[in-house]
């Protein structure tokens, strides 16, 4: 019988062992790597109201990148919460720049502050917004990063605006950004005589932030907001801090300092920096449009009201909310006094042309044409009545951008008659020319139902002392005025900074209710 070897017996028990050990490794690695099954628990909507404590935006949202970060803490001013926001903007062409304030509502980089800082109006509009972070209370802020409008909400005038990318056009992962930010509270529970702090900038150019306290005087009402549509108080608030931060006693966000005042307190709200010609009397005077640069704000929208534009944000949702309207009564059509396709060069419309345009039949349609910057050229029918409703068909031919066209009615002469229009860049509003000074009656709105349209059915309503607008069916607007009872109606188009603007008229059509 031959002797088994010794060496042989390691070499079988090393092998084992290495064989167990493998096995108990893959083991443990699969136990590891696989995914426990957990019993999910019923979503939560953000903003619950139920429990005391308030819930920060990254917890209450699923859409939110997880990050863990808590708010600021309640013990001391939320100063680095707090954004100045530099707008870039052209004005008739020109580079501007201007400035608000804002409030950052999430880690991962949501912004909360006044519409009208972030998008502007007309004359003068957002085109690029850049941030600039508090670092510390005696340092004027850093610019760091561009952002965009996510929410926007114009009747409110707020807006929440979401980070984008550093000052080099570098995107940012919002999920890594892990910002300071301030606690939503609830305006809801605010009394009078509760102390708040507003933190903002007040001017543009190197300036550090500024802290003011005071307290709730009051509440203003406002249709289709409720009797909380403004929060009063009795703090003096620079008009730069629009768009800013306010606290309550436990530092939590209550409310946004609003340029737009408190109900109808008779304040001088706001010191303007006026840069274009925006009546176009040839003059930039105090008659025109302007940015608010200053002077003084005493309301505050409640943040309750823009709980709706936070939450939609913190869901990815991109929307732009017009303001609410009254319902716009709008009369049945009455009896035809007046129509032509202007197929027929000599049913009396004039055809003239000299340096300022032209005007007059081409290829069966009624053309406009305005050659001059910051005019408008119309044309009258020849009447004299006192209620009318005008409707034609729209063309835009060659576009500029900017121009806008409508309707006359009530003309008396050239310094006194209404005019309501439309722009190529989607506004519209109702005007009046009284001893030859243009006078708004209801400036200028945005409406999404104008974007992108080269052809529309305008109809305007001019009966008793109500003028209404109406664009391919929809009423946009409506006001009262009591300055001219009748006169003649007629057709017109504008230009401001960029001449060459073009519009074709037809199927134009003239009723007495």
């Amino acid at each position: 019988m031959q002797k088994r070897s010794r060496s042989g017996f390691w070499v079988g028990l090393i092998i084992g062992s290495v064989l167990i050990a493998m096995i108990i490794c893959f083991v443990f690695i699969y136990i590891g790597v696989k995914e426990p099954e957990v019993e999910l628990a019923e979503t939560t909507p953000a903003f619950n109201r139920d429990t005391p404590e308030s819930k920060s935006l990254a917890q209450a949202s699923p859409m939110v990148s997880q990050v863990t970060s808590a708010p600021l803490p309640s013990s001391e001013y939320p100063a680095q919460a707090v954004v100045q926001i530099i707008v870039a903007g052209k004005v008739e062409g020109k580079a501007e720049e201007w400035s608000g304030s804002g409030t950052i509502i999430s880690p991962d980089g949501l912004i909360l502050t006044n519409a009208h800082v972030a998008i502007g109006d007309k004359f003068y509009q957002a085109e690029e917004l850049l941030i600039a972070m508090t670092e510390a209370e005696d340092i004027p802020p850093k610019l760091m990063y561009y952002a965009e409008v996510v929410q926007a909400d114009t009747g409110l005038d707020l807006a929440v605006l979401r980070i984008t990318s550093d000052l080099h056009g570098k995107h940012v992962n919002s999920g890594a950004l892990n910002l300071p930010y301030v606690a939503v509270g609830n305006s809801d529970e605010l009394r009078l005589g509760d102390k708040i702090s507003i933190l903002g900038y007040p001017d543009i150019g190197g300036k550090t932030i500024t802290l003011t306290s005071g307290e709730v005087s009051g509440f203003t009402a406002e249709t289709g907001y409720g009797n909380r549509a403004y929060i009063k108080t009795s703090a003096t608030i620079s008009g730069g801090n629009s768009g800013g931060l306010v606290t309550n006693e436990r530092m939590e966000l209550i409310g946004v300092p609003t340029q737009l005042g408190a109900g109808d307190e008779e304040v001088d709200i706001v010191d303007c920096r006026r840069l274009a010609d925006t009546n176009r009397d040839g003059y930039i005077d105090e008659y025109d449009s302007c940015i608010p640069t200053g002077g003084f704000i005493n309301a505050l929208r409640p943040v309750n009201l823009a709980l709706p534009l936070i939450e939609a944000a913190q869901r990815g949702e991109v929307a732009f909310v017009e303001p609410s309207k009254p319902g716009i009564a709008v009369p049945a059509g009455g009896t035809i006094i007046f129509q032509d396709d202007f197929s027929d060069p000599s049913t009396g419309w004039p055809t003239i042309s000299d340096n300022t345009g032209s005007v007059g039949y081409s290829n069966g349609t009624y053309e406009i044409d305005v050659h001059k910057t910051e005019y408008m050229k119309w044309v009258l029918g020849g009447v004299n009545y006192r209620d009318l409703i005008i409707a034609v068909k729209t063309k835009v031919i060659n576009s500029v951008g900017n121009g806008d066209y409508g309707l006359v009615c009530r003309y008396v002469n050239n310094e006194n008659f209404y005019m309501l229009e439309i722009t190529e860049d989607a506004y519209y509003s109702i005007f009046k020319y009284q001893q030859g000074e243009r006078v708004t009656i209801l400036d200028w709105q945005f409406s999404v139902e104008l974007q992108d349209l080269t052809s529309a059915d305008i109809e305007v309503m001019c009966i008793g002392d109500t003028l209404t607008i109406i664009v391919n069916g929809k009423a946009l607007g409506q006001a009262s005025d009591t300055s001219f009872s009748r006169g003649d109606y007629g057709i017109l188009v504008g230009t401001w900074d960029t001449a060459g603007f073009k519009v074709a008229f037809d199927d134009l059509i003239v009723q007495q209710p």
